[in-house]
């Protein structure tokens, strides 16, 4: 028997749903008995639980669920009391289900050995491969955080608490409980060391990497391969890895290969109904909307100027229906030219990702405004993933 666990806030109810999706992918790719132990409080609604329920019935595994607002409500209120100081530096979304590993082994106190997943993972191959590996001596096995790693901002790290090359990232981890109940009020002394420290970016993530990292066991990056990693490196191919969707990198995008494979696992959800299926066609049609309000009046009374590559010179002249006095430049002869803008004149560039941060760097330093003087044309040719996050998570 393999036992998985889950946490959970769900103040909308609108992010059960990864959780089920995160479930049906490790079915789908496993033979071996699973029980799922979902950490939960008072925002799972009823719907979501009996989706859950017939997700994981249809399967023929088993689900239990905690309801921590009942087992630890006094500890949770003498948590927020005592870190006031906190909330105006959390980042936005950030739940109290940040907490519940931290006293997971308390409330699972007749489990021995436990995987836990972020409800934002999708498990693309078989769960018994990761069950099977080994622990360190403290009972716990993490996948190295590549991103901090890469020289992302770690407050722990920069202040020098935790060597870079060991912070593992705490969305899929290994645990030994027996020896993870060994270290014991772990809520409230992590809580003391944040609170000492000043360290809000990655609260729950830091605690455990200063309690358990050191003789924490590193695993292969496959069993936690950051998907926002995968895409900056412009990896294409997904493989048998577990994926790990932080930072909401989900696209309504079925060419992309990461996104696909999301929604792949989604479609064969409960949740993913006609109900479902109407509020996102709304809420699409509404980004749209606006986004094509905002360009209208980016543009009203203005003369445009194209920046592209010259092999796209009459897709986008047909596309933007360039009139007699608006002008098409590549980028090259735009650097030529130099910024000369009348004050009738807009600038929308079509280039590749990388080139226009570029340029929109440049050009804030000359003083010239996004959203005012230029804008990137590319939100009429790609999705935006963010904006796509957005409609999946709240529709």
């Amino acid at each position: 028997m393999i036992h998985v666990c889950y946490a959970v806030s769900d103040k909308k109810g609108n992010y059960t749903k990864f959780v089920g999706t995160s479930l049906c992918s490790l079915f789908e790719h496993t033979n071996e008995w699973v029980t799922v132990h979902f950490l939960h409080d008072y925002t799972l609604s009823t719907d979501n639980r009996r989706m859950l329920m017939q997700l994981v019935r249809s399967y023929g595994q088993q689900i239990v669920f905690y309801d921590f607002e009942r087992l630890f409500k006094k500890r949770f209120e003498e948590l927020e009391t005592n870190n006031e100081w906190m909330k105006a530096y959390l980042r936005p979304g950030v739940s109290q289900a940040i907490w519940y590993r931290l006293v997971m082994g308390e409330a699972l106190a007749k489990v021995d050995r436990v995987i836990y997943l972020d409800a934002d993972t999708i498990v693309n191959l078989d769960i018994a491969e990761l069950w099977t590996e080994e622990t360190g001596k403290n009972g716990l096995a993490a996948v190295p955080d590549k991103v901090i790693q890469e020289g992302h901002y770690s407050c722990m790290v920069k202040k020098g608490l935790y060597p870079e090359e060991r912070y593992f990232n705490s969305g899929v981890l290994l645990i030994d409980m027996e020896k993870f109940r060994q270290e014991e009020q772990l809520l409230e002394r992590g809580a003391a060391f944040l609170r000492k420290h000043e360290l809000v970016d990655y609260p729950d993530q830091d605690i455990l990497n200063y309690f358990f990292g050191k003789d924490c066991r590193l695993l292969l990056e496959r069993y936690n391969t950051l998907v926002s990693w995968e895409l900056t490196h412009k990896q294409e191919n997904v493989g048998a890895c577990i994926y790990h969707y932080a930072g909401q990198r989900y696209a309504i995008d079925a060419v992309n290969n990461f996104h696909r494979l999301f929604l792949t696992y989604f479609t064969k959800t409960p949740w993913c109904n006609a109900d479902f299926l109407a509020n996102m066609a709304r809420n699409i049609h509404q980004v749209n909307r606006s986004l094509m309000l905002g360009y209208a009046n980016f543009i009203v009374g203005m003369h445009r100027i194209i920046i592209g590559d010259e092999k796209e010179k009459d897709n986008l002249t047909k596309m933007m229906m360039l009139k007699e006095k608006e002008k098409f430049y590549t980028l090259k002869e735009f650097n030529a030219k130099g910024l000369r803008l009348e004050t009738n004149e807009i600038i929308i560039f079509f280039l590749k990702p990388e080139e226009y941060e570029r340029v929109k760097k440049n050009l804030a330093e000359c003083g010239v405004i996004e959203g005012v003087h230029f804008m990137n044309g590319n939100i009429f040719l790609y999705r935006d993933g963010s904006q796509d996050a957005k409609i999946l998570r709240e529709s």
